[in-house]
């Protein structure tokens, strides 16, 4: 009996979910893969890759379901909204780039790629910011009967020259903020991390050209390293002016054997499987590198340092200025 009684309130619960999305369908004023020849005055035409999407001049009910390409960008800007997606496929929700402080009073609609769309529903957003990689063209269009969504770019967009080329963190602030009408903010935050990338150069001075940093990534069963442009670190450390070892576009893992080839001057661990210090710094991979015997290995943590946004980037640079100077 109470087999039947469950699949009676499921049944119930979809008719319900369905008629709202019927009904928020209905009220859409531009529908976004449908775009009409009438643009009403008080909306902001937003061309992205399924089509054109008539965002509100000032939404006040932004939710992002990306945390790397829709929510950092937002945090950054100063706007807060009132629902994100997290990653949840570790078993725990995770945001890259964001603290869970810096999004306190919004809601958790579920994993960034299978949101709960109830939840979505309940908040009554005006505007849904989303990502795409290659295969949520459905989800988009259920999305936009919600509210106005625009699919954010993300750097499996690019081309590998691109990848390799053009700090995509940086734009995607800039497309986020065009969705916003905040160009300008954009350019003043891009601004200040400039100019803190210019403190640091002068904070290492002559060290600036003498050392030479690793980064390695450890966790998931996996230890890897950077690319050019797999992760705003390696743009970063470019703007610093730094040398650093890195690998091809694709050859991020690492062998066991090969671990000694990153005994650098300045090893940077990120701890993906929140190990602790002690963990990397007493393993037989690590122990007897001369960096680590030198005490300039650094464990710090996947938020900062696995982000793709310019909060992450800017979480990265406060690393960078705690470990990298030294007094001569």
């Amino acid at each position: 009996m109470s087999n039947q009684y469950q699949r009676l309130a499921k049944l119930c619960l979809l008719m319900v979910i369905s008629s709202i999305l019927i009904t928020a369908c209905s009220q859409q004023v531009v529908q976004t893969t449908h775009f009409s020849s009438q643009i009403p005055s008080d909306c902001r035409v937003v061309q992205h890759v399924f089509g054109k999407t008539c965002v509100p001049l000032d939404p006040q009910r932004i939710i992002a379901l990306d945390p790397i390409f829709t929510l950092d960008p937002l945090i950054a800007l100063g706007v807060e909204p009132i629902g994100f997606a997290s990653y949840n496929g570790s078993g725990e929700e995770v945001l890259l780039g964001v603290s869970f402080d810096e999004v306190e009073g919004a809601k958790n609609v579920g994993d960034a790629g299978q949101p709960s769309f109830e939840k979505i529903l309940v908040l009554k957003p005006d505007l849904i910011l989303t990502t795409d990689y290659g295969d949520d063209e459905q989800k988009y269009k259920l999305l936009s009967k919600i509210a106005p969504t625009v699919s954010v770019p993300n750097e499996s967009h690019l081309s590998p020259e691109d990848y390799e080329n053009k700090p995509w963190f940086k734009e995607n602030l800039r497309f986020v903020a065009k969705v916003l009408g905040q160009e300008a903010k954009s350019e003043e935050v891009l601004r200040q991390y400039q100019n803190r990338i210019e403190a640091l150069k002068n904070r290492l001075g002559n060290q600036l050209h003498q050392i030479e940093v690793s980064v390695i990534f450890y966790g998931e069963g996996y230890i890897w390293t950077i690319s050019k442009g797999n992760y705003p670190v390696s743009f970063i450390l470019d703007d610093v002016g730094l040398r650093y070892k890195s690998v091809p576009y694709g050859e991020w893992n690492l062998s066991i054997e090969t671990i000694s080839e990153y005994d650098s001057d300045i090893l940077f661990i990120v701890d993906v499987d929140k190990r602790g210090a002690s963990f990397y710094l007493q393993h037989p991979l690590f122990r007897d590198l001369e960096v680590v015997k030198n005490n300039r290995a650094y464990v710090v943590s996947q938020e900062n340092w696995r982000s793709g946004g310019i909060s992450g980037a800017n979480k990265t640079l406060n690393d960078l200025f705690k470990y990298l100077p030294e007094d001569e």
